[in-house]
């Protein structure tokens, strides 16, 4: 199903080629290798694309998620899209969308993830995918590739997106990091990944270091955000480096689709404050998006600093990147923000 776009408020398109059904499970306290009773049960459309973009909604944006659905599991997933009212670009594909069982012991609050492999998508499905999906990016306001591919499309693509991206002036969010050099040589505006994954990527412990390493080897990367659990996240901008220490969170309940929660509101505020900064271009009726360098760094850091305190307040609440707007108002004023360079 694909959802027309608004003429006149272009918003996000999310690229998240992998979605899930979710099914998350609630147990007392989970014993591996024993026989565990999950005292209750939620089920509902989930993937890092899908849970960007409901982060955007519940933040007062707007999003669309392009993917691919098979099976009755995708037949159920677009189904409660439409039910959520997310926007979405949906190819059909023969091979079933995968599902995704998280298990969440609450007494210790150890969360475990059981993940299908996904479908091979077919030459044909994903020719129809890439066609939509460059066909959208010029209306965008901002794209973001939301997490691996499955089988049968190559990383070529995520490579023609950052191109298709820059030629329009349009930011893109990069939120992955197995594969992504040919991408990140292609330029992104914005790079967020976690901590495991920047040393991972760099091969250089000291997350310093490993920014500093990367933004050197790619330098087309204009904004390095790293986020580290209950940690204190970091950002990276050419000059400057920030750190945001969170506050302490009581009840945490589910943590799943905090960081795409944090992409998808950063990506909105920056492309909303960048807006102030666009000129229309001539015979057109839409600011066009200029950009992101042209922002000064306090207002980056604002951005990701609202994003970290809707992140957080999205592991208070069962639903993956869901978020009420009052508890993360309240963290937001918690999140000690200091500049480091």
């Amino acid at each position: 199903m694909s959802t027309a776009a608004d003429p006149v408020r272009p918003g996000l398109l999310a690229v998240g080629l992998n979605p899930a059904w979710q099914k998350t499970l609630f147990f007392r306290r989970l014993q591996p290798g024993a026989v565990n009773r999950a005292g209750r049960i939620r089920e509902e459309a989930s993937g890092k694309g899908i849970n960007f973009a409901h982060a955007v909604l519940q933040a007062g944006g707007r999003a669309q998620v392009a993917q691919f659905a098979g099976g009755a599991t995708g037949a159920r997933l677009t189904a409660d899209l439409d039910a959520r009212g997310i926007p979405h670009l949906s190819i059909p594909v023969a091979g079933a969308t995968r599902v995704c069982s998280t298990l969440l012991s609450q007494e210790d609050r150890v969360t475990t993830e059981l993940i299908e492999p996904s479908a091979d998508i077919a030459a044909a499905e994903f020719a129809a995918l890439r066609a939509a999906v460059l066909a959208r990016i010029p209306g965008a306001a901002g794209v973001a590739v939301c997490g691996t591919f499955p089988p049968g499309v190559p990383m070529s693509f995520a490579v023609e997106i950052a191109a298709a991206a820059r030629s329009c002036g349009i930011p893109l969010l990069l939120d992955a990091y197995r594969g992504v050099a040919p991408v990140l040589e292609a330029g992104v505006e914005i790079l967020k990944i976690n901590a495991a994954e920047l040393r991972e990527l760099t091969g250089t412990p000291d997350l310093d270091s490993a920014a500093a390493t990367l933004m050197a080897r790619h330098p087309g990367t204009g904004c390095l955000a790293v986020t580290d659990g209950s940690g204190p996240a970091r950002l990276f901008l050419p000059g400057s480096a920030w750190e945001f220490r969170l506050p302490h969170l009581d009840g945490v309940v589910n943590p799943i689709g905090a960081g795409d929660c944090t992409s998808g509101v950063f990506l909105l505020r920056l492309t909303q404050a960048a807006a102030g900064h666009s000129t229309p271009p001539s015979g057109t009726g839409r600011p066009c998006t200029p950009r992101l360098a042209a922002l000064p760094a306090e207002a980056v850091a604002e951005a990701f600093r609202e994003a970290l305190a809707c992140a957080c307040a999205s592991c208070l609440e069962e639903q993956p990147a869901a978020f009420n707007t009052a508890a993360a108002r309240q963290i937001l004023r918690e999140i000690a923000v200091v500049r480091r360079a």
